[in-house]
């Protein structure tokens, strides 16, 4: 069972936080009650943006029915989680460049070494982090429990950017990436960014346009306008972010809604009732209102300066 829950007023309006029931009644007593330390992982590599979990409140009980802090009495890996799931974004990343390009044995050992190379380093800052907050447990209803949460946000706040660039232009990777290539390939790996940016905008304005169509009632005309003038502003999404592969409806929805507040809306205001407009005015001033919002969760490429 999961249920939406709210923690405090240091949570910003667009922070979503969802609560796992813990396993056994002990995790009743005090469902006010996280260890951060069970949380981070899951937080890191499983939410994105302002989302965030609580997995288990409180105790739960082991398997021996001993009551134990919550994540503990596991089997426990003596390779670090976040090394075996940055090596797994690692090789997701070399499988599709392979196939946008037929790497050669040679490219693929030396891009090899690049991630290995951008994930350790990765997986230091990480660890070194997690490591305070091991067993830290904390009381979700006073001022010190909040506090502590609202920096442990920060913090995994920091390092999911760091995910994101984990194999960007400026990582190891990226500059084997570009000196190791040669055009034909490059053209390749292009044509595939491409391919996918397209494929996810198109996505992502089809089924904000469901719900538009459930709020404005639009016509087939009406429809293909709004259609029309959203994929013709298809903006740079990133297409190596981790993020990109968990569906955030909510993100999206705003995204789109941005992108067409920054279109010539003329030729769309004229095919809309005037009621269906103010509607879709307030879609549109939402928006743009969480431009700064939108920004902050990676799904775009960052401005050069």
């Amino acid at each position: 069972m999961v249920c939406v829950v709210t923690c405090g007023a240091v949570r910003a309006d667009d922070d979503r936080v969802v609560e796992e029931a813990g396993a056994g009644p002990a995790a009743a007593q005090e469902p006010h009650f996280i260890e951060l330390g069970a949380n981070f992982d899951a937080n890191l590599f499983e939410q994105s943006g302002n989302g965030w979990v609580l997995r288990g409140g409180g105790v739960r009980l082991g398997r021996n029915g001993v009551v134990l802090p919550n994540g503990a009495g596991g089997v426990q890996s003596s390779e670090s989680s976040a090394l075996r799931q940055a090596r797994a974004l690692g090789e997701k990343r070399l499988a599709r460049l392979d196939e946008a390009c037929r790497l050669s044995e040679t490219q693929r050992q030396a891009l090899h070494l690049a991630i290995e190379s951008d994930i350790r380093r990765f997986v230091d800052d990480v660890d070194a982090v997690r490591s305070r907050y091991d067993g830290l447990r904390i009381n979700m209803n006073d001022q010190a429990g909040q506090k502590q949460w609202h920096q442990f946000q920060q913090d995994v706040q920091r390092c999911r950017n760091q995910l994101r660039g984990l194999f960007d232009e400026q990582s190891l990777f990226g500059r084997v990436l570009a000196g190791t290539l040669d055009e034909q390939q490059l053209a390749g790996v292009v044509k595939e960014s491409r391919a996918r940016r397209s494929f996810r905008w198109r996505a992502m304005v089809a089924a904000t346009l469901v719900k538009m169509d459930d709020a404005l009632g639009l016509s087939q005309r009406q429809h293909e306008s709004i259609e029309r003038t959203l994929l013709a502003r298809e903006p740079a999404l990133r297409t190596d972010d981790p993020a990109a592969e968990r569906d955030d409806a909510h993100l999206q929805m705003n995204l789109v809604y941005m992108v067409l507040s920054e279109a010539d809306a003329g030729p769309i205001k004229t095919e809309l009732s005037e009621r269906q407009w103010r509607t879709l005015a307030l879609f549109m001033n939402q928006g743009k209102a969480m431009r700064s919002w939108i920004e902050q969760q990676g799904v775009l490429e960052s401005r050069r300066p």
